[in-house]
């Protein structure tokens, strides 16, 4: 008997198609963003820039965020579909193995893969094209050319025409509110940064105001290098890590 059932589990197992074909269930995906210069996150893991494969399990679900600079960060979920030509194959095969491999196949997730075209068609929104911030609450973004003095909580005046952009289009919204988010790279003294981002939130929040912005409209935070994007000591992750954040808040 216990042979018997062996022989038929082990029949319908190998009979099963899409099971037997797929032998494992990774998957390679290739994502590629829409905009170029994007940096991929798969569950919070830098992933690459422009382009990553990433291999991944169809029965899993995973969380992709695409960041760009001055452009708000875009989250979603990816979670795989039934591929046709795994059901197709064992939809085929019903009239040599009759239905049997069909529901091992539905119940182990043979038939799931990954479908990249939505993910890849993703599109951020510039944040100077934002029409109504409060569809927008809780994510992040950074303007252009925002320079400060070396070591120094002193804004360039480079950075002054996309600083009154900012503030003109606060003064449009009076009813939004954000925080201003200032980060450092892990160079030097950990609490030498966190002073010198909480400062430079504070001039950035100080430039905004004196341009007319309700103060009470802007909160600050300073996290230092408490909150890299991007983990290393090389430089290409340094530029990154060090930036001011804007966030559309309650």
């Amino acid at each position: 008997m216990k042979n018997t059932v062996l022989l038929l589990g082990s029949t319908i197992l190998l009979s099963s198609c899409a099971t037997f074909l797929r032998k494992d269930f990774s998957d390679s995906v290739t994502l590629k963003p829409a905009q170029e210069e994007t940096l991929i996150f798969v569950n919070n893991e830098y992933k690459g820039i422009g382009e990553a494969t990433v291999e991944m399990d169809p029965r899993e679900k995973y969380e992709i965020t695409y960041l760009k600079p001055y452009y708000l960060a875009k989250s979603f979920d990816m979670e795989a579909t039934v591929l046709r030509k795994w059901l197709i194959a064992d939809l085929a095969s019903i009239p040599v193995t009759g239905p049997l491999p069909l529901i091992v196949d539905a119940v182990t997730g043979a038939w799931k893969g990954f479908d990249v075209d939505g993910a890849n068609n993703q599109k951020m929104i510039h944040w100077s094209d934002i029409e109504d911030p409060t569809l927008y609450l809780n994510q992040v973004f950074q303007i252009e050319n925002l320079y400060f003095e070396v070591n120094s909580d002193n804004i360039k005046s480079e950075s002054h025409e996309n600083l009154n952009k900012l503030a003109d289009f606060l003064k449009t919204y009076p009813a939004a509110k954000i925080m201003v988010h200032g980060h450092t790279d892990i160079q030097g003294d950990a609490a030498y940064n966190k002073e010198l981002s909480r400062k430079r939130a504070e001039s950035v929040k100080k430039y905004l105001t004196e341009k007319g912005v309700n103060g009470s409209s802007i909160t600050t935070k300073g996290h230092g290098e408490e909150d890299v994007l991007l983990d290393g000591d090389t430089e290409f992750a340094h530029k990154y890590n060090r930036r001011v954040e804007f966030e559309f808040v309650p």
